[in-house]
């Protein structure tokens, strides 16, 4: 049975109708502008969520349910599609983990289709290692990598690691066989081996300009080498603490529709301001402004405690870019980079997701995010 939703598309303006049948689109019509009609903007897509408000899928003894609870938890965020991220860790963590999540992957295919590991093959060395826990770090290993894909079932989409180690080339070229994206991050790699991982079919680079040094070299360095590769798509957090706005602006006009944004958010996301025991860095502190940081080293990041839907806010607020552009960084451009079907945003075929937002006085509020074609309203 047909339904469908009046809203004012988000890039033209023009009052449009959206009919829907179950998960999908089925047409749009342009039809007459009336009063207070909301805007409609497709669902945002996150690649990188390790969790949110209280649910981590990074500590031991994660369960299957909170992957549904963070599906629910982060959609009341306009986040329709997130990519789990499973960071650095012993090796039976990491492997319990993939089995939670493929318990549950019936039920979440659409919302969360598949993982991401951030590590554990990134730098050992402090500062591009992050708040990575040191101990648990390693060279690139296939054979337990060909582990994990048959633990989660072929279900790995995204792998961040370092091309600093001499295995990594070889390493690269058999995720890319195998299907999965590789994308550089947590690094202290010298040009010669960012162009190695390249060649071998590195096509992202993760969080770029964050899990680096405090101090580098003017050049050449990791972060000129990869804004230089045209062929690296790049993700970054947009939440005010990651990167200066002129960072931001410039990775922006350099790589163009390949910037991508991601949360990088944590559990403590969606909690009040505090002292915390968390996978990522131990001991962190959520400060009142919003920045989360280790507890040993203010000026030492431990993942973010914003959602993407706070990210787009951000960047549109700077004024570097409309609420549409950011908004399509957030949703339709990372979509069509992990090639999920969101990335036709808002088309006949494309999945119902959507986010109604209301706009008023430069401001804007969720009114109902709608997934799979299921309605959800939003609290103003």
């Amino acid at each position: 049975m047909s339904q469908s939703v009046k809203a004012r598309h988000y890039h033209t303006g023009q009052a449009i109708e959206v009919f829907f049948e179950g998960k999908t689109i089925a047409r749009i019509e342009n039809i007459a502008s009336a009063p207070n009609l909301p805007a409609i903007f497709p669902g945002l897509v996150d690649i990188q969520v390790n969790g949110w408000n209280g649910t981590d899928i990074n500590r031991p003894g994660v369960e299957p349910q909170d992957f549904v609870k963070i599906t629910r938890d982060l959609r009341r965020k306009g986040i329709t599609t997130w990519i789990p991220t499973l960071i650095t860790q012993s090796v039976e963590n990491l492997e319990a983990t993939l089995r939670a999540y493929i318990k549950m992957y019936p039920q979440i295919r659409s919302a969360a289709p598949g993982i991401h590991l951030e590590g554990p093959f990134i730098s050992p060395e402090d500062g591009a290692r992050g708040a990575h826990p040191a101990q648990f770090v390693r060279s690139p290993d296939w054979k337990l990598m060909e582990k994990w894909i048959e633990i989660s079932e072929g279900n790995i989409r995204l792998i961040t690691l370092s091309p600093e180690w001499p295995e990594a080339p070889d390493f690269i070229k058999k995720c890319v066989k195998a299907g999965i994206r590789v994308s550089i991050g947590h690094t202290a790699a010298e040009s010669s081996q960012i162009q190695a991982a390249v060649a071998a079919g590195a096509t992202l680079s993760t969080h770029l300009g964050n899990g680096s040094h405090q101090m580098l070299r003017r050049h050449p360095n990791y972060i000129w080498d990869q804004m230089a590769a045209d062929e690296l798509f790049a993700t970054v957090i947009t939440d005010g603490f990651h990167l200066p706005d002129v960072v931001i602006k410039t990775i922006l006009k350099v790589k163009a529709e390949k910037a991508l944004l991601v949360s990088d958010t944590t559990a403590i996301g969606g909690l009040p301001p505090g002292e915390y025991d968390a996978p990522i860095g131990g001991k962190v502190v959520l400060t009142p402004a919003g920045k989360l940081h280790m507890e040993a080293n203010a000026n030492m990041l431990a993942g973010s405690a914003s959602n993407l839907l706070d990210c787009v806010r951000y960047l549109a607020g700077t004024g570097m870019e409309s609420l549409p552009d950011a908004w399509d960084r957030g949703s339709v451009l990372p979509a069509a980079f992990m090639g999920l079907p969101q990335a036709k945003g808002l088309t006949p075929g494309a999945p119902a997701d959507w986010v109604l937002v209301r706009q008023e006085h430069g401001k804007f509020d969720l009114v109902e995010v709608c997934k799979d074609g299921i309605r959800y309203e939003c609290e103003m």
